[in-house]
């Protein structure tokens, strides 16, 4: 069935699909499509699913992406900036995935390592780490200090104020 109900003829089905390849279509649009798909009964998705296996993507080519996605993590994939990159505030992170405190995808901030790696142990999350000269990514251990919590840490600032 074509829109409204009406049959098309092969020739227009042609047309249609030639007018509108490459398409961007409204979020409204895209919203009206979901719906429609959504609303699909069980037989006409199982008559869609039948149709389409196989046509999409065969096992074998499945198996090959599978591979070559495996093997694109870390210095394998093209975008590897070294193990390092910079967060949006200015922060160097280290890829560290098996620290115990690292983020969701494995990076920890450089100068909590620097400062673990002087102090011998790893810090608590509690813990803060200070850049003295205000520059972030200068992350030198004369350049940093260690606060036991975000309170003492706070006071210090507030101590430095009154100093000037």
């Amino acid at each position: 069935m074509g829109s409204l109900g009406y049959r098309h003829t092969p020739e227009a089905k042609e047309k249609i699909a030639a007018s509108s390849k490459g398409r961007i279509h409204s979020p409204e649009m895209r919203a009206k499509m979901s719906a429609i798909a959504k609303n699909r009964s069980p037989e006409t998705r199982a008559r869609l699913s039948a149709a389409l296996k196989g046509r999409i993507m065969s096992a074998e080519a499945r198996a090959k992406m599978s591979v070559a996605a495996s093997r694109k993590t870390g210095s394998l994939n093209n975008r590897w900036g070294g193990g390092k990159k910079h967060h949006a505030l200015g922060y160097v992170l280290i890829s560290s995935p098996n620290h115990p405190y690292c983020s969701i995808d494995g990076y920890v901030l450089e100068h909590r390592l620097v400062m673990e790696s002087h102090l011998g142990r790893i810090l608590l999350p509690t813990e803060v780490v200070h850049h003295i000269n205000g520059i972030k990514d200068d992350n030198r251990i004369e350049n940093l200090m260690r606060f036991d919590s975000n309170t003492d840490h706070l006071l210090w600032h507030q101590e430095q104020k009154r100093k000037r």
